[in-house]
């Protein structure tokens, strides 16, 4: 006989207060996906031309980091599903484990309500995500 999954409150993860506490400014957020994007500094290369040669920038602006080959600026959030949006890094995270943690799926209204953003916005995310999870999985 098939042995049946487990129910819903067997499954094991973190809480929504244990993501606050991990994420308790912007800068945590920032500091969390550059670690996911970038393991160390060395594997930091240029989106632009692909270069390795980049510095982070002290005063972080107009953005974090440099390429000293191309001399463009970029961030964490160039190539992938938070480009050209000026949501908060930190709400990106939120949206990621909600999407994540659904089972049937996140709407726009949904994200709105729990994020306090508007509800285009809600549905630019939830397009974003919906693409950078399909492309992740294998065929």
């Amino acid at each position: 006989m098939a042995q049946k999954a487990p129910d819903k409150h067997y499954r094991k993860g973190i809480s929504l207060i244990e993501l606050a506490k991990m994420f308790p400014d912007e800068r945590a957020a920032e500091q969390w996906f550059e670690n996911i994007r970038w393991s160390t500094e060395s594997d930091r290369h240029c989106p632009k031309c692909g270069s390795y040669n980049t510095y982070a920038k002290e005063n972080r602006k107009p953005l974090p980091f440099r390429c000293r080959d191309c001399r463009q600026f970029f961030s964490v959030r160039h190539d992938s599903a938070m480009e050209r949006s000026k949501i908060p890094l930190r709400k990106w995270v939120f949206a990621i484990y909600l999407n994540a943690t659904s089972l049937k799926g996140l709407s726009s209204m949904k994200l709105h309500r729990d994020l306090n953003i508007t509800q285009k916005s809600a549905w630019f995310m939830a397009h974003r995500l919906r693409e950078a999870f399909a492309s992740e999985q294998p065929e």
